[in-house]
């Protein structure tokens, strides 16, 4: 198997991490919606939270598998960012939302993320979605831990910068599996910091041109990394929807 196709099928992100336990809260406040502008901050580095009791609208799993210190605050060159480190166990930290995606398609973040060598990083962006989907639709509705969602996209690092702009879809055979898109790609651009902009309804489109796409919300946005044998290291700042 190439490095490639052992890293897309990491890539179904909803199910393969599902079986993890994610934080409970008592109560949990409703999710972030867009200003009347149509912007909506989802991760600003200058907003400090406290990771181990993190906001209602966040949810983490695999945070106690993985260790406490995969996932931090730092300060990296005078950029405030929540960075991920890979360990033996993967770890998912999302911000539920609640935007329509049409209103809202495009998202945008800057990334700074360490070699890691053949295949894609193992941190990456995940992007969850509600609606517009058959309800006789057997990929729907597969969730647990994570916020109710019908479909979900990673946006990942490749290891080579030819990749960028690639789309991989999953194989009919695994309906659950994630779609994939490379963002950016390549060694030489590793450890310095990237500004990224993606039309997740474009994205989705390409995907699943047969849902209703105006019923579809964006339902949660975030961070996730693989399970890697030896630590892996990805920050992420300033993850942003806009219309």
């Amino acid at each position: 198997m190439t490095p490639h196709a052992k890293s897309f099928v990491w890539a179904a992100l909803a199910a393969s991490l599902a079986v993890l336990s994610a934080c409970s809260h008592t109560s949990k406040p409703a999710p972030r919606q867009p200003s009347p502008e149509g912007y909506l901050d989802i991760m600003s580095g200058y907003r400090p939270m406290n990771l181990n009791a993190p906001p209602g609208d966040w949810v983490i799993i695999g945070r106690e598998d993985a260790g406490v210190k995969a996932l931090s605050m730092i300060n990296l060159g005078g950029v405030h960012t929540l960075e991920l480190r890979s360990a033996r166990n993967p770890l998912i930290a999302v911000r539920q939302v609640n935007a329509m995606m049409l209103a809202t398609p495009f998202l945008g973040w800057s990334w700074n993320v360490s070699n890691h060598g053949e295949g894609i990083h193992p941190v990456r962006l995940i992007i969850g979605f509600k609606g517009g989907v058959s309800p006789d639709d057997e990929t729907s509705s597969r969730s647990k831990g994570l916020p109710l969602h019908d479909r979900a996209i990673a946006l990942v690092w490749g290891d080579t910068a030819l990749r960028r702009g690639a789309f991989s879809l999953p194989p009919t055979e695994r309906p659950f599996e994630a779609p994939v898109y490379t963002v950016r790609g390549g060694r030489e651009n590793t450890r310095q910091w990237w500004s990224e902009a993606v039309d997740l309804s474009d994205l989705y489109k390409q995907a699943w041109p047969q849902d209703n796409h105006r019923r579809v919300r964006i339902a949660f946005i975030g961070l996730a990394a693989a399970a890697t044998p030896a630590p892996v290291r990805g920050r992420v700042t300033e993850i942003t929807l806009t219309h």
